[in-house]
């Protein structure tokens, strides 16, 4: 009886460890002085989008430059809430609605030379100024010549951003469901042995 004891208090505490490992290695934190700037080059098929998270503090200067490599023409989006969608219809065309969703966005890219090409490529920035302390998301849309590489350059780290598989399904009501679920069983499987 004793040895059953301890290991459902040993369950426990392996449990609750488990839960506090896992949020202090997803938490994001604030990005420091010496972390301010950020570089990336992903390849985005026509029709797709990448999507990254930052969080800034209040009055953050947020500087996001994109580039193509090629021929390909980008759009930036910033939103102060999770997307969860892509904002391309079934036809893929862009959703018009994006642009009310954005806290900030450039649909006007211009032209720059590129001497890896000796031809001019597509080019937009995006400043924003954060009023708030808080996560935002950035979205980086493909939308003509694709597919593409674009080279990111960005004034705070951005960590990648992927949308969940269950679009506005809440992740923190999911994780309690199934470590609720887990306990449930576990206690069951307890009582039929007693």
């Amino acid at each position: 009886m004793k040895k059953s004891n301890f290991q459902g208090k040993l369950f426990f505490l392996l449990l609750v460890f488990g839960l506090v490992i896992m949020n202090s290695s997803f938490s994001i934190k604030p990005v420091s002085a010496e972390e301010n700037f950020y570089e990336d080059q992903y390849q985005l098929q026509q029709g797709a989008a990448r999507f990254y998270v930052v969080n800034l503090t209040s009055n953050a200067n947020l500087s996001i430059n994109c580039s193509a490599f090629y021929k390909g023409v980008f759009y930036l989006y910033i939103f102060d809430e999770r997307p969860v969608d892509d904002h391309f219809l079934s036809d893929g065309s862009l959703d018009a609605s994006i642009t009310n969703q954005a806290v900030a966005y450039n649909e006007t890219p211009s032209l720059i030379f590129s001497e890896n090409l000796n031809d001019s490529v597509s080019f937009v920035s995006l400043n924003y100024t954060a009023p708030a302390y808080q996560l935002y998301y950035l979205e980086i849309i493909i939308i003509e010549n694709g597919p593409d590489t674009f080279k990111l350059e960005s004034s705070y780290a951005l960590q990648a951003y992927y949308i969940p598989f269950i679009p506005g399904f809440s992740l923190e009501i999911f994780a309690s469901c199934a470590v609720f679920t887990t306990v449930l069983i576990y206690f069951k499987i307890r009582k039929r042995r007693k």
